[in-house]
């Protein structure tokens, strides 16, 4: 996978992670649920970690 590949993944899993954090917060969806569809998500566009 080239960088531009790497860039667009990072910006569409970024993406569906602001999703997922608005139906978290809204209560539309389960802490459980965020943190599994969100690994889930990570996995598929392979995102790199950060470790804050």
């Amino acid at each position: 996978m080239n960088t531009s590949d790497t860039l667009l993944n990072e910006i569409k899993y970024y993406i569906s992670f602001s999703a997922l954090k608005r139906l978290l917060l809204k209560g539309d969806i389960s802490q459980k649920d965020f943190d599994r569809v969100n690994v889930a998500v990570a996995k598929l566009y392979g995102v790199l970690l950060l470790h804050i």
